[in-house]
């Protein structure tokens, strides 16, 4: 299906922006201050307020807490101890967060990695919709003693709930797939190639790899004996093995990977991170036919990596690269990659994110501020007992769009999701492209909020999002330096919905033969159009409003209604009133 949408004219929320790829490390006294072992970092809006939050699992062999930042909406964070998902005292290792049961808010699978040749349990926490968590023990993932690295969060059936796959590294175990039953449990599925292999695996990926409209499995291995692992999904529940392509044939220490379209050709290139002194590989995506790029400087060094991100630091069109180093003689730098828009690359070494030292295991980019740049922050582990680091990403200059997806006929979270934007960047028309995924690299999760740099466009050509359900829908002309949301058969609205809600006031409520609709935000108010339905969705009244202000009432009933207020074909606010 395919659902297009004009959009004519948008209400414009301007932030300042910069071109430069500069970042300054942040100061809150708990995340710059307090040591750890840290393994990686969620970028989450856990109580759905619009702004992400931070969690952090922390790795000490011994047992440590997890830490849980919630974002205050003024720049600033608080942190969380009271909350169950932070009192676990566990060796945790990855978490993923997602709407598992579809309910509006995001659960988590916490995995945790045995010692003394004893595994241990992983752990789910349901979001009870305000931001806590509630544990739950016995359902089927909570009940498996295991050495687990991470997990991920994929509908693999389509059934509109999110399955889950966990990845072990030791004790000859394989690797864990769980089926989400829609009724608040799972099924531990075995028996399939995808849980058949006792290598040691590390991070995992479900990536439409060869562009037939399905969920492919792309698992690292840490032993240079066996190669990484791809797995072609061939229909439910139905996998196949692939073994002749160039990402599964080098037998390197494999930590993490990211997928990302680097050169904004429409398919998804592959970064693997490898350590134990293997350099990294870059392999460039043609059409489902897969190149190493040996000639890249991501290849260059002999490395310890293990996360990995992309991301577009610098809001110019294109994917750069950020890449954790950790357990090397002494400590060790990172490394930033700046992308030239062709998909080629230049190390960053003069910007204090590229100058931290130390060991960094994880890492996710999320824009915590909401002005439109990509902020990073990175779990750090050296000696089990380092400080972490949130830099803040103080460029200014390229313009941006950020998307939020909300599935309806699709899961909620939108995971597997793809979004496409185009515009106009220095004279060339560019389609760049985000895959919605509950991981990113090894063991983290950048932001549910897609984010994609303009450069020098002026607008937005089209944006276009294809649903795991098989929708897909566009939507045209959109205004640049804005957060939208996209909801599933519904339509586009603007983000940052507590700007609207306080600002864009239709009143008094109830009422009686007339509304008063009132802005403090800058619309055009000649593109203006309040509808009025009844619950069961009729249209009642539609009145375009050149100037906001009263609408008349008279003819309507009695009762309850529903109201949508719109500028061009940009949904602004909807909402339920009463007639009395």
């Amino acid at each position: 299906m395919k659902k297009n949408n004009l959009i004519i004219a948008l209400l414009l929320i301007s932030f300042i922006n910069s071109y430069s790829q500069e970042f300054e490390a942040t100061n809150f006294p708990d995340i710059s201050s307090t040591p750890s072992a840290s393994r990686s970092v969620n970028f989450v809006d856990i109580n759905g307020d619009g702004w992400d939050d931070i969690f952090v699992t922390n790795g000490l062999a011994t047992g440590q807490n997890n830490m849980l930042y919630m974002n205050d909406t003024n720049g600033g964070f608080v942190t969380i101890t009271s909350d169950i998902i932070v009192n676990d005292n566990e060796r945790s290792d990855g978490a993923s967060f997602a709407d598992v049961d579809n309910d509006g808010d995001l659960d988590a699978i916490m995995v945790t990695f045995g010692a003394g040749g004893v595994g241990r349990l992983n752990y789910f926490y349901r979001n009870n919709g305000d931001g806590s968590f509630t544990h739950e023990p016995n359902i089927a993932m909570g009940t498996v003693l295991t050495y687990s690295e991470t997990a991920t969060w994929v509908d693999i059936n389509n059934d509109q709930f999110l399955d889950l796959y966990v990845t072990n590294s030791v004790g000859n175990l394989t690797n864990l797939y769980y089926e989400n039953q829609g009724d608040g449990s799972f099924l531990n599925i075995t028996n399939l190639p995808i849980t058949n292999e006792s290598k040691p695996s590390r991070s995992v990926d479900w990536v439409d790899y060869d562009g037939d409209g399905d969920f492919d499995l792309f698992v690292t291995n840490e032993t240079n004996i066996s190669s990484n692992s791809l797995f072609r999904n061939d229909g439910p529940n139905n996998f196949t093995q692939i073994t002749d392509i160039a990402i599964v044939q080098d037998n390197k220490v494999s930590a993490g990977s990211s997928w990302g379209d680097i050169d904004n050709d429409g398919d998804f290139d592959l970064f693997v991170a490898n350590w134990n002194g293997f350099s990294n590989q870059l392999f460039i995506n043609d059409g489902g036919i897969f190149t190493e790029d040996n000639t890249s400087i991501i290849a260059d060094p002999t490395t310890f990596s293990f996360g990995s991100t992309f991301g577009d630091i610098d809001n110019d069109g294109d994917l750069d690269l950020f890449v954790c180093n950790a357990y090397e003689a002494g400590q060790t730098l990172n490394y930033v990659y700046i992308n030239d828009g062709a998909g080629n690359f230049s190390l960053d070494t003069s910007s204090a994110l590229a100058n931290q030292i130390g060991y960094t295991f994880g890492a996710a980019f999320g824009d915590y501020d909401n002005d439109g740049w990509l902020d990073i922050f990175l779990a750090n582990t050296l000696n089990e007992n380092q400080t972490n680091s949130l830099y803040h990403n103080i460029g200014t200059g390229n313009n941006w769009i950020k998307i939020k997806c909300q599935g309806t006929e699709s899961n909620s979270s939108a995971v597997g999701a793809i979004v496409k934007v185009k515009a106009n960047i220095n004279g060339v028309d560019v389609w760049q492209q985000r895959k919605i995924s509950a991981n990113s690299g090894y063991c983290s999760q950048n932001s549910f909020t897609n984010h994609f740099g303009l450069g020098n466009a002026v607008t937005i050509e089209e944006i276009e999002v294809s649903w795991p359900s098989g929708l897909i829908e566009n939507f045209n002309n959109i205004e640049i330096n804005n957060s939208y949301k996209v909801i599933e058969g519904a339509g586009i609205f603007l983000g940052f919905e507590d700007l609207i809600n306080n600002n864009l006031l239709i009143y008094p409520n109830p009422f009686s033969d007339e509304l008063n609709i009132s802005s403090k935000l800058e619309i055009n108010k000649n593109d203006i159009t309040i509808s009025i339905y009844s619950l069961e969705g009729q249209l009642l009244l539609e009145s375009s409003a050149k100037e906001i202000n009263k609408i008349n009432t008279k003819s309507l009933s009695t009762g309850n209604y529903i109201y949508q207020l719109k500028e061009g074909s940009v949904i602004l606010k909807t909402g339920q009133i009463v007639k009395k």
